[in-house]
């Protein structure tokens, strides 16, 4: 079973992005850089992935938010360039969190999404490709996980399930988590450096904390952690389908551990789980609702029988039509 990204998959994207960098150049009016985050960025994406991207406005361009009226207006702009260059499919999504511009590349046929100066998510997926670096096995898990998140119809957030990120971001804290830990937690401030870097050209001039150390820079773990990725995969399964609490604990990259409710704002109390986003704190990455988490619940239980009943992965990954909820 193929699940990663081919060669010829990764040189369509990296083509896709040095044309639309192009484009900017071109027709632009300011300085700007495009940069890919999200799965490709990171090395987790698949031919069939999206591609992510941002535009960094130079360092003297960032005094606005992106959520600002003229970011919008910026979005509608491009949306009318990007039609003149032939994309297909184009629309902004303005009631997202993150406003994006939504294209289609007219010859490759690959999905684009496209924010205006939001910093964060280009944090995000370094942080996440620092952590697939550190052990070989959780590359290979996100992968399985996420292609078994796809066909069980549980990883699409505008029917009210779970994104691939906040997946991402529970495998994480559930490797921290473990007695011998698979990945250390690279936010503890006793492990980041004192001098930050300062940013560049295109570096973002806004107050999140979006410091963490390199890998390169931590001792291996000992003992280290010396379970098979079946092992981790089953207890993964089974962490949140039984064992985690989700009315009393929310899930901490950002402490590489499990924190009480009491700790997070008081906003999320009613939300049925929560997953803290490591750097803007004030976001559950979480949005799925009661009875959307019955059901992911039920997928990973029904998993974890199935693999303990020596069924292999084909019987988990059999492809159903996506869960939705009712509003």
């Amino acid at each position: 079973m193929t699940i990663s990204a081919s060669p010829e998959g990764t040189q369509l994207r990296e083509n896709l992005v040095t044309r639309v960098q192009g484009i900017m150049d071109a027709e632009w009016p300011k300085e700007c850089k495009i940069e890919a985050f999200g799965s490709f960025a990171s090395g987790l994406g698949t031919d069939s992935s999206d591609l992510d991207l941002v535009i960094l406005p130079a360092l003297r361009d960032q005094d606005q938010d992106p959520g600002t009226p003229a970011r919008y207006q910026d979005l509608f702009v491009l949306k009318t360039l990007f039609q003149r260059y032939s994309m297909k499919d184009v629309e902004v999504i303005q009631n997202a969190r993150v406003p994006i511009l939504k294209f289609t590349d007219h010859k490759t046929g690959i999905k684009v999404d496209l924010n205006y100066g939001h910093y964060p998510s280009l944090y995000n997926t370094r942080l996440i490709e620092s952590y697939v670096r550190i052990d070989d096995r959780v590359r290979t898990f996100l992968y399985v996980l996420k292609a078994f998140v796809k066909a069980r119809g549980i990883n699409s957030p505008p029917l009210g399930s779970l994104s691939s990120y906040c997946y991402t971001l529970m495998a994480i804290s559930y490797f921290q988590s473990l007695l011998v830990p698979v990945l250390p937690c690279l936010q503890d401030p006793h492990l980041i450096p004192h001098n930050v870097p300062i940013p560049g050209q295109y570096g973002s001039s806004r107050l999140v904390n979006v410091a963490f150390t390199d890998p390169s820079r931590i001792r291996p773990c000992l003992p280290r952690n010396s379970m098979t990725l079946g092992e981790l995969f089953i207890g993964f399964l089974e962490y949140y389908g039984s064992k985690f609490e989700y009315n009393k604990s929310c899930v901490s990259v950002r402490c590489g551990s499990v924190i009480s409710r009491d700790e997070c704002p008081t906003a999320w109390v009613r939300h049925e789980f929560v997953v803290e986003d490591p750097f803007l704190l004030e976001v559950n990455a979480a949005g799925a609702r009661k009875d959307m988490m019955n059901i992911i619940r039920h997928e990973f239980q029904a998993a974890v029988q199935a693999l303990k009943d020596d069924r292999g992965l084909s019987a988990i990954l059999t492809t159903r039509q996506p869960y939705r909820v009712r509003e």
